[in-house]
Parts: C-alpha cells; structure tokens; sequence
C-alpha cells in the first residue's frame, strides 16, 4: 500500500544540517591550498593559454604550490581568503540541506518504493543547490578575488582584508548590493550542474558496484573516483568562465581581456586559449572535488552508521 513500508530510520532535519555544517568546514580547511593553486592557475591562463605557459610561468600544479609557498609567507598564504571561502561553503550548504531535507522528507513517505529515483534525486539537488549557490555568491566573489589578488601586479590589486571589507568595499566602490551578485548566475550554473554531474554518476557507480560485487569497502572510492572524474569535466569549463567574471574590475584598461557577456567569455577563451582554457587548473579542481567528496562521504557515513547502531538496527539494514 502506498507509504505503507516500515522506516527503520532516517536522520532528521536537525542531524542533516547538524552534521554537514562541521563536516564542511573541515572539507573546505583541507581543500583551500587546492582551491587556491587553482584559481592562480586560472588568473595566469587568461588571454595567454596553457601551452605558452608552459614555456614561460609554468602550470604545473606543484610548481606554483612551491612558487607561492617560497615567495608569499609559507602556508598561510594559501589561506588568504578562507574566511570568504568558508561562509560561502557553510551558507550553501546550511541553505541546501535544509531545503533538501526538508522536500525529501515531504515527498518520500507518499512513494510507494521508499526512496526517490536518481533523476527526482538529481533534479531536486540541482534545484536547491541553485537557489542556496544565489543567496551565498557575495561571499564566492569575494574569495575569488582575494585569491586572485596575488596574482595582479602590485599597483591594481585590492588588498582585501577580510571577507567582509571585501563585501563593504565592493557595495562602496562599485555601484551599490547589486555589484555584489556580478557573477552570480555563472556561480547558480556552476552549483546546479556540480550536484547533477556529481550526484548522480556517484548514486549509478555505486549501484553498479554492489550489484557486481556487492558490499565491499571501495565502493565509496571507486564511484568517487568515477563521479569526480565527471563532475570536473562539465563544470571545470563553468568554473573557468565564473572566476574571469569575478576578478574583473570595473575600470577596464585594469583587465587582460574584457568581457561583454558570458557568451563573449566563452568565445574569447576558445580564440586566444582553444579547449584548454577551459580546463586550466583541472588537476587541482579534481583534487578538491574528490578529496570534498571523499571526506563528506567518509565522515558522515561513519556517523549515521553509528547513529543506525544506536537506534537498534541490524547490520544488515545499515
């Protein structure tokens, strides 16, 4: 009968939201060097390409590590902007699972299979991704700009101090609340298509393996691996057009290139930088994505695992 089956357990709404919340201020302290190479990455390929990089700054990922590391005051240096970094990160997914759990708790119980498919799944991840990426994209400009900000010459950088001068000067200087949501839909696109690409690889992987060798410890790791591999080929593209919208200043004779609109960004990436530009800084990002993926995956699962033993249930059943 339908909504008739027996809910052994699920977490609440408090658990989800208490739970992701640390987990990912955890993920995002770990991830920030990644983020931070990669971003660097991004600001030297502009109008340049990988390929005359190479010849000339280098991109190789560990090459700049060290580079910025030597000359720009050791590791702490990669945390400048990691306040910004870390509200983004704690606001999108405070807004997200809440907003999530909360539809997925209305919608479950009236199924008669006691679960969504992968597509109700991917569909609702995007949406809720989206409007949680909107309400938080402030704080994603902010940090891409004062990461970028090393990258400039001395006389045009910003010289942020924290997240939130970053956010006052730009309501300042640039025109008022609305400036603060330049880039915005690049960022709602960007979110909206890491769930999808991301999610449901990772849930059909997954899948795949226990249906051919059942429960066994890579499943998590292997599908990971798969889901990231996929997730950073349809959004690294979208993360490359984003960070070039929110380091650009409003005076253009400060930018390499000047950009007219999301379409003139991708078609000005492709002329001076071909397919490769699209992907410069892919190491890093896929480093990041697995490496969030793996620790969320890792560390929520344990918890819930010991919260199912807690509740009474079978090992089976967890």
């Amino acid at each position: 009968m339908l909504g008739s089956y027996k809910r052994y357990w699920e977490p609440s709404l408090t658990e989800v939201v208490g739970l992701s919340v640390p987990v990912g201020a955890i993920t995002t302290f770990l991830t920030q060097p990644l983020e931070f190479v990669k971003t660097r990455i991004q600001v030297r390929t502009e109008g340049i390409g990988l390929r005359q990089l190479k010849n000339e700054l280098g991109v190789n990922p560990w090459r700049i590590f060290r580079e910025i590391h030597e000359t720009g005051g050791g590791l702490r240096h990669f945390y400048y902007g990691f306040d910004a970094a870390l509200y983004s990160r704690l606001g999108y997914l405070f807004i997200r699972n809440f907003l999530y759990k909360a539809i997925y708790d209305q919608v479950k119980p009236v199924k008669p299979f006691n679960d969504l498919t992968l597509r109700e799944k991917a569909v609702l991840s995007g949406s809720v991704g989206a409007f949680a990426a909107l309400v938080t994209s402030p704080f994603e400009l902010a940090q891409v700009r004062m990461i970028a900000d090393g990258g400039l010459p001395q006389s045009i950088r910003r010289n942020y101090t924290s997240a939130f001068d970053a956010i006052n000067r730009i309501q300042v200087e640039e025109g008022g609340s609305r400036a603060l949501f330049r880039g915005a839909f690049a960022h709602v696109v960007k979110l909206a298509a890491l769930n999808i690409s991301l999610t449901g690889p990772y849930d059909y992987m997954k899948e795949k393996i226990w249906l051919v060798f059942g429960d066994f410890g890579f499943n998590h790791f292997l599908a990971l691996t798969w889901a990231s591999f996929w997730a950073t080929l349809f959004t690294l593209p979208l993360d490359n057009v984003q960070t070039r919208v929110l380091k650009a200043f409003p005076d253009p004779s400060k930018n390499r290139l000047n950009y007219q609109n999301y379409l003139d960004v991708f078609k000005q990436i492709y002329f001076y930088e071909k397919i490769h530009g699209f992907y410069a800084g892919a190491v890093p990002y896929y480093g990041k994505m697995f490496l969030t993926a793996w620790l969320t995956c890792t560390l929520v699962n344990g918890v819930m695992d010991s919260q199912k033993r807690a509740a009474g249930l079978e090992e089976w059943q967890i």
